[in-house]
C-alpha cells in the first residue's frame, strides 16, 4: 500500500467517528414519528445538531436542501425529517463531492 493511500485511510478514520454521528442521530430522530414534520428555524436545527450556526448557513447554500418560507419575510424553516435525510444522503455519499486535487494515486 503506497503513503498516499494509508494517508487517505488515516483522513477517511477521522472523519468516521462524524459521520457515525449523523447517521445515528438520524436514526434515533427518525423513529419519534411526531418529530418528522416539525419546523426548526435555522438556530434551532443548529441546537439540535450541536453544531453551529454559520454550518447550517453553509448547507442551506446547497439547493439540494429542502426549506420552507414562512411570514411576509421569508423566513427558512427546516423540516426535521428533511434535515436528517439530506445528513443521512450527504453522510452516506461524501465521497462522490470530495474535492478531487489531492485525493488520486498519481
Amino acid at each position: 500500500m503506497s503513503s498516499h493511500n494509508s494517508n487517505t485511510l488515516t483522513e477517511l478514520n477521522e472523519l468516521r467517528p462524524y459521520v457515525d454521528r449523523y447517521l445515528s442521530l438520524c436514526r434515533t430522530l427518525n423513529m419519534d414519528s411526531t418529530k418528522q414534520n416539525k419546523l426548526m428555524s435555522i438556530p434551532g436545527a443548529a441546537k439540535l445538531l450541536g453544531v453551529a450556526r454559520e454550518t447550517v448557513d453553509l448547507w442551506l447554500l446547497d439547493p439540494g436542501l429542502p426549506r420552507v418560507l414562512v411570514g411576509r419575510s421569508s423566513q427558512v424553516r427546516l423540516r426535521q425529517c428533511d434535515l436528517f435525510r439530506y445528513l443521512d444522503d450527504k453522510a452516506k455519499f461524501w465521497y462522490k463531492e470530495a474535492p478531487s486535487e489531492g485525493w488520486s494515486d498519481e
